[in-house]
C-alpha cells in the first residue's frame, strides 16, 4: 500500500474514503482508531500492553516489520524507526485471510 493511501485512509472522512478504497466502513473507522492509538502512544511498551491490538514482530519477509490488529481479518502492518519514541512508518492496512 503506498504512502498516500494509508495516510488518507487516516485523514480523509470516513465515507470518502469507503468510496474511494473500497473498504468496509467499519474498517476505515477501526484502522482511524488504531492509528490514533499509535499516535497517542509514548512506545511500543505502551502499544504492547494494550491487549486488543494484538503487537506482533513479522517473520519471513516482513521481517523487521510489526503489526497491530485492526479487527479479525485486517493488520496495519508497520516498521519502528526511532526506538526512544514512537516513530513509525506505516506500510500498509493488510487483509491477514
Amino acid at each position: 500500500m503506498e504512502t498516500k493511501k494509508v495516510l488518507e485512509l487516516y485523514q480523509l472522512d470516513t465515507k470518502q474514503c469507503v468510496i474511494k478504497y473500497k473498504f468496509a466502513k467499519h474498517i476505515v473507522e477501526k484502522y482511524k482508531l488504531r492509528i490514533g492509538q499509535l499516535i497517542d502512544a509514548p512506545d511500543l511498551k505502551t502499544i504492547a500492553q494494550i491487549q486488543s491490538l494484538n503487537l506482533e514482530k513479522l517473520k519471513g519477509n516482513r521481517k523487521g516489520q510489526l503489526s497491530i490488529r485492526v479487527d479479525n481479518q485486517f493488520r496495519i502492518c508497520f516498521r519502528e524507526t526511532d526506538g526512544n519514541t514512537i516513530t513509525v512508518e506505516i506500510l500498509e492496512l493488510t487483509d491477514y485471510h
